[in-house]
């Protein structure tokens, strides 16, 4: 029977790759660079977090399986749980701060003035940068001697003496945060104003025909109709910090004494200087997990908006 059923699906199969056989052909080159780049590196970390791996410390039968061991290891460590919740701080800092940055930003340029479009333009010059250059010029700027930052502050009597902010453990996640913020609040700004020009003019005409105030209008009117857009930003900046190293790595490479270790940077180090590459792998699946889980939401929240619209 089961024979008889297959016969037909065969011949349906045969047919699909008879009539598109040729446009599968495109598909390849991306189908083997996504298998060769992400899913290949996915499943080997995920079969690494279960298994011996240290690149200086061999076992007599390769790389065996240790079960949970290195998840153990990983959530034993006080390394993970302190780079857990500075990955935490660092999130919440830095979406509230470039989602208030961006909506000032997006609220501005949304009005009628002269050279706004220039604005628009100049605003996307820190996202378009790329993020190892804007780093070193951040560096520069809070160098300890010849910092502009410095300068500035002790020139209006702000600062009696300099800081080294990348040196110090109280300041060096603070001086992160800010260019995190200064270089992903543009990007808000760029979907929010779209978001914006969206709103119908009637909506605002109305309010002012009850006598509504600026302040009425942005809280009952701007606000909510932003609020699937401001969905969506803030889930997709929370996936995209999660998954931060360039910047925190470059500025500081953790320090000082692991002040600006993110969950990235954690497990970067322990594969790349303890060389436990099988407790990295674990961390790694656990970054992944987290990930996946805002994600999800994220998929659920703009599919929910689509069907809204």
């Amino acid at each position: 029977m089961s024979t008889i059923g297959e016969q037909p699906m065969m011949r349906r199969l045969h047919r699909f790759l008879r009539r598109n056989g040729f446009l599968l052909l495109f598909l390849t080159p991306l189908v083997v660079t996504v298998t060769l780049f992400l899913v290949y590196p996915v499943i080997k970390a995920g079969v690494m977090s279960f298994q011996h791996w240290h690149l200086t410390r061999h076992h007599p039968d390769g790389h065996p399986f240790v079960g949970l061991a290195n998840f153990r290891a990983v959530f034993q460590s006080p390394g993970f749980w302190s780079s857990l919740r500075i990955t935490a701080e660092y999130i919440v800092v830095t979406v509230a701060a470039r989602y208030v940055l961006g909506l000032i930003a997006a609220l501005l340029l949304n009005e009628d003035f002269k050279g706004r479009g220039l604005f628009r333009v100049l605003i996307i010059i820190p996202w378009a940068i790329p993020v190892v250059v804007a780093c070193l010029v951040w560096i520069l700027m809070f160098d300890y001697q010849y910092g502009i930052i410095n300068h500035i502050l002790e020139t209006i009597g702000f600062l009696s003496s300099p800081i080294a902010y990348l040196g110090d453990v109280r300041a060096a996640l603070p001086a992160a945060m800010v260019v995190n913020i200064w270089k992903g609040f543009p990007w808000v700004a760029i979907m929010l104003l779209a978001g914006l020009q969206t709103i119908p003019v009637g909506l605002y005409e109305a309010a002012v025909l009850d006598g509504a105030s600026a302040w009425k209008k942005f809280r009952h009117v701007t606000l909510p109709m932003l609020r699937p857009v401001s969905a969506v930003v803030f889930l997709l900046l929370v996936v995209w910090t999660v998954k931060d190293f360039a910047i925190l790595y470059v500025l500081t490479g953790g320090g000082p004494a692991n002040s600006t270790e993110l969950l990235t940077v954690y497990v970067y180090k322990s594969a790349f200087k303890f060389f436990r590459m099988g407790e990295a792998a674990a961390g790694g699946v656990v970054l992944l997990l987290i990930s996946l889980f805002f994600t999800i939401i994220y998929l659920k929240v703009s599919r929910g908006d689509e069907a809204s619209w």
